[in-house]
């Protein structure tokens, strides 16, 4: 026997044998549940419990017993050996096609046999890398390209769309509602990071299984769910966790508690950060000194706005806030084939400073800055969910597994801003509320899985609005952002999934899904937009697919194709936001308006060497058409209208633009043995509008990025050094169209530099009850802004973690 393979057992003899087992992470300590356990002459299986612990009664004798998980490398002991033992440690090695993915069909199952291309962030990781938020997360993957235009955002890009051309879904329920915007966003932050069991990257369309707005991808995120421990009677256990780094003075604390029961199971998590201003990096590009620098901050002297100096440049001021995460989940198990699930979240923030606004600045005749702003801010970003879960299983065989889950979720967001020099503080405030209703049901028929159900929705939006005078308290009238009476968003749709396995080597699926969605907009406004007054209503249909085979050879090698469809449907952000508009022109509401749609066509390989290196490399092309873009309009038969006492002319999203979105990555993972392993990958994404002359480059377009890691794991202790890099956006690639998100204004002469950092992070498990982390992120200080953000990246960042389990 090999000797590194059997370091991974740790047994403390008692002098007598124990009737049960613990199994350990060997690296970080934690338990780890759902260990099988089992005897090969007989086949006699056993499961260790949430905790860790396995009963060896029922294999006492056994001279043989296999120990496997997904996750770590597989043991094989005897029972004498297993029963003198208090704690067996695994050696973490997960093969990435062995990982199970809800994603894909709305039901687990094996990565191997969905041809999407899913990346899987799993709980383990997501607790070394140890990130601020949820965008920062994505964005250290080297996966997921994240904009950010200020502190407290982030706005993620797959295969080249962004913001409402994604889907964001939170524990199976949409997080994108009414009013999810074109724009940069900000609702990932909204999630917990801390509270998450997994997060799933689906790249390319996914329509099928959820619907609008997954043209480009989604993102699914998983938090922690809590289990049950068998007939023993209630135990408590939990977490809790403290992290401070220097960046931007961040202080975050985060507790978890979590009881097993036999039938009653509940996790509880509560996490509170508090982030200061950010500073970047002083190492600066040469040929771009002043790229990011913040000489100014405005204050408040004798009742005017003053530009006081900046002591230091490279601290961003007017970036920090605060946020506060809870999470309540309560399960019950009524049977072995009925379960209930109460799943209650909340995300609240403090007013979160609008930085790539408060940055703006023009130069008076004597060289001193004249901020655009004085005040830009959003308010607190609420975000509520409340969702029911009946989950049923059945041996009948027209249904295996079915679940129902009701679901409201409410999101308030506000935007208040100030000229520099005005007294006149505007307020916009919007309020979301979503019912909605899923259903999905999985049918075994043979060798055939059949995957289907219906789900409904209904948003509600209202919009307020008013000035208010800084120096009176007195209000006046202002225009709200959506329409003043009123909106509502419904949607409705049936889907179903197919997928045979003709053997082990050959997998088949196909997908359909009809959606139909309705929208009213009611325009009640007296004084600027009178002429819009009225209900605008809009109805549209959209049936999408999928068709995908994966091919898999033998266990080394994959093969996989994909074509499959996307559409969003227009929502109330697209008809009944963009009122006003330069002198002498106005936008319009587009009753008219109809889905946008993407026809996407991948393939994907994959080769494992000798069970030590893996390489997987993808491609797709993605057709984008219908996309929806500013274009000339008629009002009632006009083209142009008088408008504020000036004839303008008439103009609205339409259905114009044509696309097309090519490009790949590639992903290699080596273990030199079983403590060192090497990871690599990149993106690239070209994307182009096509025109009648020259094709134009269609926007949020990442560069070329991606991320190179050598990880070292031993018993305890963990250590990874790291590379992040992006290319160059050269000035050629960017969309200048009016409307367009690239943010020149935040780009160079020359484009958004090519940028990279160095990166080292550890832990060490001093017990199974505490660990401690250390990262030192950015090493060179490097100054850098990821393409298309408003608000400069970290520098150089020291973190330490202080992590405690009971």
């Amino acid at each position: 026997m090999r000797g590194t393979a059997f370091t991974l057992l740790f047994i403390v003899p008692f002098g007598i044998y124990a009737q049960s087992v613990t199994f350990l992470d060997q690296v970080s300590r934690a338990p780890v549940a759902d260990v099988t356990l089992t005897c090969t002459a007989n086949g006699i299986t056993v499961l260790s419990k949430a905790d860790g612990t396995a009963d060896l009664a029922p294999l006492k004798g056994c001279d043989s017993i296999r120990i496997s998980h997904l996750s770590f490398r597989p043991l094989t002991l005897g029972w004498a050996a297993l029963a003198a033992a208090r704690e067996v440690d695994l050696a973490y090695r997960v093969h990435p096609l062995d990982v199970l993915v809800t994603s894909g069909s709305r039901f687990s199952e094996p990565k191997r046999d969905v041809p999407e291309q899913i990346d899987v962030l799993s709980r383990r990781e997501i607790a070394f890398m140890a990130q601020p938020t949820g965008a920062e997360l994505l964005q250290n993957t080297g996966t997921v390209f994240v904009q950010k235009s200020q502190l407290g955002g982030g706005s993620p890009t797959i295969r080249g769309f962004q913001a409402n051309r994604i889907l964001l879904v939170v524990d199976g329920v949409r997080m994108n509602n009414a009013i999810t915007r074109s724009g940069h966003t900000q609702d990932l932050i909204t999630v917990d990071p801390y509270a998450l069991d997994r997060i799933e990257v689906v790249n390319g369309p996914n329509s099928v299984a959820y619907g609008s707005d997954a043209l480009g991808g989604s993102i699914h995120l998983i938090t922690r769910t809590p289990q049950f421990l068998g007939p023993d009677s209630v135990r408590t256990g939990g977490d809790a966790f403290f992290r401070y780094a220097t960046a931007m003075h961040e202080r975050t604390a985060h507790a978890g508690v979590e009881l097993r029961g036999k039938k009653w199971a509940s996790f509880t998590s509560i996490t509170a950060s508090d982030f200061g201003d950010l500073r970047q990096g002083s190492t600066r590009n040469p040929f771009y000194e002043d790229l990011g620098r913040m000489p100014y901050e405005v204050v408040r002297g004798n009742g005017q706005d003053v530009v006081k100096p900046n002591p230091d440049p490279n601290v961003q001021l007017g970036t920090g806030y605060q946020q506060l995460d809870l999470l309540e989940k309560l399960r019950y198990q009524a049977s072995e084939k009925v379960e209930q699930q109460l799943n209650l979240q909340l995300s609240t923030s403090s007013d979160v400073p609008r930085y790539d606004r408060l940055s703006r600045y023009s130069v008076d005749s004597t060289g001193a800055p004249v901020p655009d702003y004085a005040e830009w801010y959003y308010g607190p970003q609420q975000r509520v969910l409340a969702a029911y879960t009946l989950d049923l299983k059945q041996d009948a065989k027209w249904l295996r597994h079915a679940r129902i889950t009701p679901s409201w979720q409410h999101q308030e967001q506000s935007r208040h801003n100030r000229r520099f020099g005005s007294s006149k503080l505007g307020h916009n405030t919007e309020l979301v509320d979503v019912l909605g209703l899923n259903a999905d049901l999985e049918t075994p028929i043979g060798k055939h899985e059949l995957r289907y159900g219906a789900d409904l929705s209904r948003d509600e939006v209202r919009s307020s609005a008013w000035n208010e005078n800084i120096l009176t308290g007195a209000r006046s009238y202002r225009t709200t952002r959506y329409p003043n009476g009123g909106s509502t968003m419904s949607s409705l749709a049936a889907y179903v999934n197919h997928s045979i396995e003709f053997s082990p080597k050959f997998v088949l699926t196909e997908g359909l899904r009809l959606t139909s969605v309705q929208l009213s907009a009611t325009f009640n406004d007296q004084e600027d937009f009178r002429f819009l007054n009225g209900t605008w209503k809009q109805d549209n249909t959209a049936l999408t697919w999928r068709v995908g085979a994966a091919y898999m050879p033998g266990r080394d090698w994959r093969f996989s194709v994909l074509t499959s469809s996307g559409f969003r449907a227009p929502n109330v952000d697209d008809i009944g936001k963009v009122f006003d508009s330069a002198q002498g022109d106005v936008i319009v509401p587009n009753p008219d308006l109809g889905p946008e749609r993407t026809a996407n066509f991948e393939a994907s390989a994959s080769k494992t060497f000798a069970e030590q290196a893996t390489i997987e490399v993808n491609g797709f092309y993605t057709l984008y058409t219908n996309a929806i873009t500013v274009g000339p309009y008629t009002l009632n038969g006009a083209d142009s209208i008088d408008y504020d006492g000036v004839l303008s002319r008439v103009a609205a999203l339409r259905n114009t633009s044509e696309a097309y979105l090519y490009g790949g990555s590639a992903q290699f993972t080596g273990h030199f043995n079983d403590r060192f392993t090497l990871r690599s990958g990149f993106t690239y994404t070209y994307a182009r509008i096509r025109t009648d002359s020259t094709d134009q480059p269609l926007d949020h377009i990442p560069p070329v990025f991606g991320r190179t890691a050598l990880e070292y794991q031993g018993k305890r202790l963990r250590l990874e050094g790291d590379a992040v890099y992006n290319g160059w956006k050269r000035l050629r690639d960017y969309n200048t169209t009016a409307g367009s998100e690239d943010n020149l204004k935040s780009a160079t002469p020359e484009g958004s530099p090519a940028w990279y950092t160095l990166n080292l992070r550890g832990s060490y498990a001093f017990s199974t009850h505490f660990s401690l982390q250390l990262a030192l992120e950015n090493i060179l200080d490097m100054n850098y802004r990821t393409f298309g953000s408003g608000v400069s990246a970290p520098g150089r960042n020291f973190m330490v973690g202080l992590h405690g389990r009971f």
